[in-house]
């Protein structure tokens, strides 16, 4: 799926969405997708301009990109297993040591679908590669819905907050741009 443009509907099936995040690799790229209530303008401008890191954490079958924008988001979650993407649409990060992956930012207003804001941060190189690894890790092991499920729930139960999961995760940097 190509990405909208700010002002477009992010996906034209949908008019609607759940407040929340939605993560994976596509497109040779990495895409974090925040569904906010009505952002305000200081949310949306904080989105573009603010610094952002992001952090890893996980858990089984279970990974979790933590990401913060400063003055805007505090430390949030959104849980990811690369066999929860389509197999046609499966790809994997090819970058070599020493890159830094890219990550396409998008905002949308989920009460009306349509994109806010969009930016591209470069991700740290140790978290490129983290990232890369744990997406290698989760295609090499069977998948069980229900396992990867259960582990989610045990991170949510286990860890207050995103401040919590961020205290334990295995890598936290910040991203340029």
């Amino acid at each position: 799926m190509a990405t909208p443009l700010v002002g477009e509907v992010y996906d034209p099936a949908y008019n609607r969405y759940d407040e929340g995040a939605r993560y994976a690799y596509a497109g040779e790229g990495h895409e974090l997708a925040l569904f906010w209530r009505g952002p305000t303008q200081a949310e949306v401008e904080g989105f573009r301009t603010q610094p952002v890191e992001t952090g890893l954490f996980t858990h089984g079958p279970a990974a979790f990109l933590l990401y913060k924008i400063l003055n805007v988001c505090e430390w949030s979650e959104v849980a990811f297993n690369v066999h929860l993407v389509p197999e046609a649409e499966r790809e994997l990060p090819r970058e070599e040591p020493g890159d830094r992956g890219r990550l396409r930012m998008i905002l949308v207003d989920a009460e009306d679908g349509v994109v806010r804001a969009k930016r591209i941060v470069s991700l740290d190189k140790v978290m490129t590669q983290a990232l890369k690894h744990a997406m290698h890790e989760q295609l090499a092991s069977p998948f069980n819905r229900l396992i990867y499920d259960a582990a989610v729930q045990e991170v949510f139960g286990r860890y207050a907050d995103g401040d919590a999961l961020a205290a334990v995760a295995e890598v936290v940097e910040p991203a340029l741009g």
